[in-house]
């Protein structure tokens, strides 16, 4: 009798733990989206310029990662280009051209006049892969947009597939590294890791091995992925194919400027061959997609002294590349 009486209490107390797991589940979710300000640097941006007034002047928009941030010269530029001309700067750490093409698809009104989009760059910027589940990535996306994201990030995996949806509809998954991290630290484990660190999520792509590379050319480095043949290690550069398209869509002119480095100012060197395939990839991408690109090395007066290491300038060369992009985007603010 006691194994009858039993028997009717196992259904239920299987629903009250499925309940109360629910119930935990959905505690912690509405506590994270409450509590927890996740670090959205172009997110950030994106939102303050959607909610500035818009439609009463042309517009050049500044894309990409830290470096443009650091070298353009904002009014400089403005004052170049002329014509009432307000140039707004949208790049952030860590930007990649996946962040830059869900901000233009969803985060620039319809009233903005927006004659080009300048997105200096240093090298591998336009390729460097993070991972396909950035964090950022689900803030700047809609659900609408899912399926073209899996199709591009996870080219018929379905634990990818399947990771991006609970990245999406979750922010306590999402952002679960940020969470663990604060956990550990808060009973004095672990040391504070950088927020940028976190930011692509706490796992990589599935596909790539811990050199981040998918077959290819291992001298190419962590910022490759196979594409096609696996053994020809070309750059998979999709997101930067949609950038550009969706650009053109929206009768906005994409300038792409690889930044200077000062080791190029000794004059011409033969790269490697893994570089002259990815230079040449680069720019036929780019001007297959109506892209343009400008030559800094090409710039007067550009010169070592520029340089506060080898890649970031000083005020001097900041001011010379600054005015060159300026004077290289004039003909698009041009009044017909």
């Amino acid at each position: 009798s006691s194994g009858m009486s039993t028997r009717p209490l196992r259904p239920l107390a299987l629903k009250w733990i499925a309940g109360l797991t629910l119930l935990g589940l959905l505690t912690l979710e509405a506590g994270v989206a409450v509590a927890y300000d996740a670090p959205t640097p172009m997110l950030d941006k994106a939102e303050e310029y959607n909610a500035l007034p818009h439609g009463d002047h042309p517009e050049l928009l500044i894309l990409g990662t830290c470096l443009p941030e650091q070298i353009i010269q904002r009014e400089l530029l403005e004052e170049t280009l002329g014509g009432g001309t307000r140039a707004y700067n949208l790049a952030t750490p860590a930007g990649t051209t996946r962040l830059m093409y869900l901000t233009l698809l969803h985060e620039i009104p319809d009233e903005a006049q927006v004659k080009a989009i300048v997105v200096p760059y240093g090298k591998r910027d336009l390729t460097k892969l993070m991972a396909p589940y950035e964090s950022q990535v689900m803030e700047l996306a809609r659900w609408s947009d899912m399926g073209q994201l899996a199709e591009w990030a996870c080219k018929g995996d379905r634990g990818c597939e399947t990771e991006l949806v609970l990245r999406k509809a979750s922010r306590a998954y999402r952002y679960r590294g940020y969470l663990a991290n604060w956990f550990w630290q808060s009973l004095r484990t672990k040391p504070p890791i950088p927020g940028y660190v976190l930011s692509p999520g706490a796992v990589a792509p599935p596909e790539l091995d811990d050199a981040g590379l998918v077959g290819g050319d291992p001298s190419a480095g962590p910022d490759w992925q196979a594409k096609g043949d696996p053994n020809q290690g070309e750059p998979d550069l999709v997101y930067l194919e949609a950038l550009l398209d969706l650009a053109d869509e929206r009768g906005m002119r994409m300038v792409f400027v690889p930044l200077p480095e000062r080791s190029q100012l000794d004059g011409p060197r033969d790269p490697e061959p893994t570089e002259a395939r990815y230079e040449a990839t680069l720019k036929r991408t780019i001007t297959s997609h109506g892209g343009e690109l400008i030559d800094v090395y090409a710039l007067p007066g550009l010169s070592h002294m520029d340089f506060e290491d080898e890649v970031h300038l000083n005020p001097r060369g900041r001011k010379t590349v600054t005015l060159a992009i300026g004077q290289a985007l004039a003909h698009h603010f041009e009044t017909p």
